[in-house]
Formats: C-alpha cells, sequence, structure tokens
C-alpha cells in the first residue's frame, strides 16, 4: 500500500469515529433531553399549590351572618281558624363561623298575630353545628362550600326539653362573585319540608365569635 492510499485510509477511519460520536451525543444526551424538566417541575408545583388553596377554609367566611326575616301570611280558613285573621309565619336565620371554619346555622321561626305577637308554642329554633369544607364544584352548580353537619338538632324556644335530633340535615354555603358581605345559604332537609335558600348578610361589626 502506497503511503498517499494509507493516509486516505487513516483519514476515512478518523471522520467516522468523529462521525459516530457526534450521533452519541445528539441522540444519547441526557442532558439535552432532560432541558424541559425545571418548567414541567415548576408547572405541577403551582397545580399542587392551585389543589391546596382551594381546600383552604376562606378567611372572608369567618364572622357574623344574619338574614332579613322572611314573613308569609296564613290566609288558609285553617290558619285562620287556629292563628285568627292576619297571621303570619316568620323565619330568621343567622349564622356565626369561627376562622377555624367551625360555625353554628341558626333557623328561629314562629307565627305572629295580627299585632305582631308570638303565638304561644309557635316558636322554634333549629340549630345545626358544622364545619365548612372544601370548595366543591360540580356540573350544574355554582360553586360552593360543602359542610360537615357535626350535630342538629330542634327545638320549641319555651321548652328547652323539647330538642330533638335532625339527622340528615345538609347546608351548602354560596359565595356571590362581586358581591362582597353577601352569601347564600342551602338548607336542605331529609323530608324536604323546611328546605329553603336564603340571603345572609354579614352583621355590623360581625367579628367571628371568640
Amino acid at each position: 500500500m502506497s503511503g498517499l492510499t494509507r493516509a486516505l485510509v487513516v483519514r476515512k477511519k478518523s471522520l467516522r469515529s468523529f462521525t459516530a460520536g457526534m450521533v452519541l451525543v445528539i441522540c444519547g444526551a441526557p442532558l439535552s433531553g432532560q432541558a424541559p424538566a425545571p418548567a414541567a417541575t415548576a408547572r405541577q408545583a403551582d397545580e399542587d399549590v392551585s389543589r391546596t388553596n382551594r381546600s383552604v377554609f376562606p378567611a372572608s367566611l369567618a364572622g357574623r351572618w344574619t338574614s332579613t326575616p322572611f314573613e308569609l301570611a296564613l290566609t288558609s280558613d285553617f290558619h285562620k281558624s287556629v292563628y285568627g285573621a292576619g297571621a303570619r309565619s316568620v323565619r330568621s336565620v343567622a349564622m356565626a363561623i369561627q376562622p377555624s371554619g367551625e360555625g353554628v346555622f341558626t333557623v328561629t321561626s314562629s307565627v305572629r298575630d295580627r299585632r305582631g305577637q308570638v303565638v304561644p308554642g309557635t316558636a322554634e329554633i333549629e340549630e345545626v353545628r358544622f364545619a365548612v369544607g372544601d370548595l366543591a364544584e360540580e356540573p350544574g352548580r355554582q360553586p360552593h362550600y360543602a359542610t360537615r353537619i357535626v350535630r342538629a338538632e330542634r327545638r320549641f324556644s319555651d321548652d328547652p326539653a323539647s330538642a330533638f335530633p335532625r339527622d340528615g340535615v345538609k347546608l351548602a354555603l354560596y359565595v356571590q362573585a362581586g358581591k362582597p358581605g353577601t352569601m347564600e345559604v342551602r338548607f336542605d332537609t331529609p323530608e324536604g319540608t323546611g328546605s329553603f335558600w336564603e340571603t345572609i348578610r354579614r352583621s355590623a361589626g360581625g367579628k367571628p365569635p371568640s
């Protein structure tokens, strides 16, 4: 083999080795393949934080809330025979929520005669102790905070011994966007009777109860 031929062979081998090395770097280089990892990690962290925040009790719910009394005229012959003409049913709602998310939801109802006096034996109190849960987002419903009912009971105001448990009641809190200081509540009873929607507003100086 001549010196020129030998030189050409050596040069081809060097080029072949250089090309193979470049292919290895380009196709198998782990550093370039892992470059997007920091962005993916940051995105995952943001999603985790978002999910966590949705489960944190919002401090804006803490405080005292009350409704405007809801009145309904009792005009049937039966009601007139029992309560007299001009009687009406009156319902008021109050709610107090601690910064911890524990709260008390109270419904006070009674029948008042034409003079506005409470008819004896008609004043009832429904008291629900609860803990605010996560923000629930369900198809066909507005986002709302579900609650875990700790204890619920109903009693007559003039007879504390008349209290009896109200198992199966449900309470949901709907915060209205763009309406600070206002909340919609949905109260459901297992039998359906007595279920209602109500708008409640933060009471003046409505700080969380101690």
